[in-house]
């Protein structure tokens, strides 16, 4: 991770350096500092790629630096809760993905609302998540892990990104649906998961679509399954949805995109949502998305990504009813 570490250490000096022009700017000018991205997952993640990538073609259309801060935790609810802390204006941008949603849904210590404290700017992709093995694993197939994990004499395990996850839920659909014993492992990211999943020190896991088709490539992962999708993901073609395999409630299509707090001026609302759409847009970042397992997304409104928003608001809460996950 050097070069995101050089360029979050560019921007602020970059910022530094900018502090005697910034004393000269107009105090109506938007924006006249520094912006800070706030991404609630660990640096190394697809989501911190996606944001140090944005990051430096942003900083570019708005001449200011744009710093990326870590914040990871808590399936998200960290770094979501610095935002809704800090002041609406626009100065300090989220790069969220469904959990931002969701996780209110499911932890009954997440006080915020996602429709009442945030403005979504921009939805530049749509997420899945990719049940995979060890390739030592004998299981080829789910209906194969499943067999696997009723004969053996202890649940498999299989690694999520914590407790009450997206993935966490859809290991237990699987297990309530088709009598697998399964067991999670919660982590705090995929990043610290990939060396236990990697080393054969859990059965299974959930992965994101660039270390499973990475590692799948060197014949290090086997791939049984997506979720998070209506259909087939763009970058893994072959790979069966949970929903094809007949488990339900698994095709919930997951969302990434950027958001401020509400009370953020409209007119800065308006120039971060073109902007950020714009880049979206561009045949890079649509091939930089397809390349990291995503679909790509661009040439929405905000009031389409609310749209959005409200979806899978709607179809978490019918998926929570399918399984009986104790939340803390």
């Amino acid at each position: 991770m050097n070069i995101g570490r050089r360029t979050v250490v560019v921007a602020w000096a970059a910022a530094v350096g900018m502090g005697a022009g910034m004393a000269r700017a107009q105090p109506g000018a938007y924006p006249n500092r520094a912006i800070r991205l706030v991404v609630p997952v660990s640096a190394g993640s697809s989501l911190d790629v996606i944001a140090r990538e944005y990051g430096e073609q942003l900083q570019g259309a708005l001449g200011q630096p744009i710093v990326v801060d870590n914040k990871p935790g808590a399936n998200q609810s960290i770094g979501i809760g610095h935002v809704v802390a800090s002041p609406a204006d626009g100065y300090t941008l989220l790069l969220s993905t469904t959990e931002l949603v969701r996780a209110p849904l499911t932890f009954p210590h997440i006080r915020y609302d996602p429709f009442k404290e945030f403005v979504p700017l921009a939805h530049i992709a749509s997420t899945s998540i990719f049940l995979v093995v060890p390739a030592s694993s004998p299981a080829r197939t789910l209906q194969e892990l499943v067999e696997l994990s009723k004969k053996a004499p202890n649940p498999l395990s299989y690694g999520t990104i914590g407790h009450g996850s997206g993935p966490h839920f859809y290991g237990e659909m699987i297990a309530v649906q088709t009598g697998a014993r399964l067991s999670d492992v919660p982590y705090k990211g995929e990043v610290p998961m990939l060396p236990d999943l990697l080393g054969g020190r859990l059965d299974a896991a959930w992965v994101s679509g660039l270390p499973a088709a990475q590692y799948a490539k060197e014949g290090r992962l086997r791939i049984l399954a997506g979720a998070s999708l209506s259909r087939r993901a763009t970058s893994l073609p072959d790979v069966p949805t949970l929903a094809e395999l007949g488990v339900q409630g698994t095709d919930i299509e997951g969302f990434i995109g950027y958001f401020v707090a509400r009370g953020t001026p409209s007119a800065v609302v308006q120039r971060l949502s073109a902007e950020l759409d714009r880049i979206a847009a561009t045949p890079r970042m649509r091939q930089r998305m397809v390349e990291l397992g995503f679909e790509p997304r661009s040439g929405g409104t905000v009031e389409s990504f609310q749209a959005t928003m409200q979806g899978v608001h709607d179809g978490w809460s019918r998926a929570n009813k399918l399984v009986n996950i104790k939340i803390e």
